[in-house]
């Protein structure tokens, strides 16, 4: 993401009972499944970069008003940008003029590691259930599912995933584990056994780095028009195949070095402080009631890990004293660490400093580890709140990444768990902030004297746009102009003004809705602290009471100047960059019901 960054990394890949006897019949596999009957327009794709650009021209307070953009109507496409192809099915791209250069066969004894998604069972009954836990007129309002429950209803049958995993060991794969909810299967191996278990030829993709400068790197891909298949029982049990991947880095994360200052940065104007964002977004007067969090578990889903000289030290900058974070190794430990989770907890952490922070940790920041880390830190039911900042842009990966992150943000909603994400710091749509179950945060550009704010417009950059995947969600129906397919942001914080972070010994301030995630979920975290003095349950899912309750959107402080990077511009109420604006923390506790 522009301004936060993954440091001295792995680069992002793109991706990517009975009644057996047609076994050895192969058969395509995840083919779309969208409801939408419009086919999407691809869209130019830069994928999440490990290095900043040069920083952008801020927009100014007043522009001159450019021609709205009808929400119907896809945005220019900037000849000037990288071309990715539409996401394909499964979570393997394709060769593509100046963007996948196909380097031929991938070795057979090559290792992979991949992911194999098993569909939600009685989903629609699901759907169901959550309209009705957040509509105030049911009986059902608030009365969240626990996870049993949910596994027990929802979760694919075992019996399912134990022959899928056959399937998989039948030809030399291993199945490493096997998600809470029984929605993933993690599997590693070698090209030639993956080849031999979906019948296709693996080939090694050149991809293309879409920001100048930058080296490219190698992911695994498919010959044009080759379908992934397997055998009809295999078929009939899963959804996709959501990843296929390079393995980690290997081990052992390398020690922590050097002591870390822990006096103020000099000047502290040079960058926002925890407690003038406190005060930005409305945290300051619950703060001052005795809610800062406590009894509230917030989660915060990381690839790699993070350094724990620099956290505290920062929370020791700024004078917050909290207890460490519980940390949970989602699958194989990591051999690096990354600022982007770095910030993450920092600043997930300052924000509600009386909370549990649960960091779900993943060993890198590959499709393969990020879904499977986001889907099981919903799946352990642990937590009210969930960041996520390892934002992937929705064009450059396969729907089946989009739907497999939509899916466990499904189940979220059904445990009263509020799901946000960063939008993204490409002015386009990011995954997993596009699904209709998590609230997407877009950026604004936030200018204060001291803890007060002085303005507040859209930033040239915030992540925001229509789906290429999700149709119209029911309650994105009431806006004034109705977007074709699922509009985001829904919200947004600041994404431009540098926020204070430290990294490797340094405290210094950087930009992007990285920054506006763990924000919002630390805000979400500390209302549910004050929901709790009351004997109200947890906020939960956000988005569909935020479109249907004037009352909570007349908390948010509209943002009504600026445009997009990709033409969409700010106005009254509820827009593509901004959403309904920037949150204020006692306006939501007082509001939500």
């Amino acid at each position: 993401m522009r301004g936060s960054i993954l440091a001295g990394v792995l680069v992002l890949a793109v991706l990517g009972g009975a009644g057996c006897r047609d076994s050895d019949r192969l058969v395509p596999v995840g083919l779309p499944r969208s409801t939408n009957p419009e086919d999407p327009v691809p869209q130019p794709a830069p994928t999440p970069q490990p290095e900043p650009p040069p920083p952008a021209p801020p927009p100014v307070e007043e522009p001159p008003p450019p021609t709205p953009v009808d929400p119907d109507a896809p945005p220019p496409l900037p000849e000037t940008l990288d071309r990715t192809p539409t996401p394909t099915p499964d979570g393997v791209p394709g060769p593509m003029p100046g963007v996948y250069r196909d380097l031929g066969p991938a070795p057979n004894t090559d290792i992979i590691r991949g992911l194999v998604a098993l569909p939600i069972r009685n989903r629609a009954e699901l759907e169901t259930a959550i309209k009705e836990m957040y509509d105030p007129s049911s009986a059902r309002f608030r009365r969240y599912m626990t996870p049993q429950q949910w596994n027990a209803r929802h979760a694919p049958w075992e019996q399912d995933v134990k022959l899928v995993s056959d399937h998989l060991e039948s030809v030399g794969l291993k199945v490493e584990r096997v998600a809470t909810n029984r929605l993933l299967i993690h599997f590693t191996g070698t090209v030639s056994q993956f080849n031999a278990a979906f019948g296709v030829q693996l080939i090694i993709l050149e991809r293309k780095s879409p920001q100048g400068g930058n080296d490219p790197h190698n992911v695994y891909g498919l010959p044009p028009n080759v379908e992934i298949k397997a055998p009809q029982f295999v078929k009939e049990r899963i959804a996709s195949i959501v990843a296929v991947d390079l393995p980690t880095d290997p081990g052992p994360l390398p020690g922590e070095f050097g002591e870390v200052p822990t006096t103020p940065p000099q000047p502290l104007s040079d960058g926002l402080t925890p407690q003038q964002v406190a005060s930005a977004y409305g945290l300051t007067p619950l703060y001052q009631r005795g809610f800062r969090g406590k009894g509230v578990k917030l989660g915060v889903t990381i690839g790699a890990s993070f350094r724990w000289k620099d956290l505290r030290a920062f929370w020791k900058i700024f004078g917050v004293e909290r207890s460490d974070p519980t940390v949970v190794q989602t699958m194989e430990p990591p051999g690096t660490r990354y600022r982007e989770g770095q910030l993450d907890v920092e600043w997930a952490s300052v924000m509600a400093p009386e909370a549990d922070v649960i960091v779900y940790m993943g060993p890198d920041a590959r499709n393969t580890s990020m879904v499977y880390t986001f889907n099981e830190a919903i799946a352990r039911g642990e937590v009210s709140v969930i960041t996520d900042s390892f934002a992937h842009r929705e064009d450059s990966e396969p729907k089946a990444v989009h739907e497999q992150y939509s899916a466990s943000a499904t189940m979220a909603a059904a445990l009263g768990i509020t799901v946000v994400a960063a939008g993204g710091d490409s002015a386009g749509v990011d995954v997993p902030s596009s699904s209709p179950y998590v609230t997407s945060v877009g950026g604004t550009q936030l200018r204060m004297n001291g803890n007060t704010v002085t303005g507040e417009v859209t930033w040239l950059y915030s992540g925001s746009g229509i789906s290429m995947t999700f149709p119209t969600p029911e309650w994105q129906k009431g806006l004034p102009q109705v977007p074709r397919r699922r509009a985001v942001a829904d919200v947004a914080l600041n994404a431009d003004t540098g926020y204070w972070y430290t990294w490797l010994g340094n405290t210094v301030p950087n930009t992007g809705t990285s920054f506006g995630s763990p924000i919002f979920a630390g805000l979400v975290a500390v209302v549910n602290s004050a929901r709790a003095s009351e004997n109200k349950p947890v906020v939960g899912w956000l988005n569909s009471t935020l479109y249907t309750t004037p009352a909570v959107q007349d908390t948010f402080r509209d943002i009504t100047v600026g445009v997009s990077d990709r033409g969409y511009v700010a106005g009254p109420g509820w827009d593509i960059p901004t959403g309904w604006g920037a949150p204020n923390g006692l306006g939501l506790f007082n509001t939500l019901p």
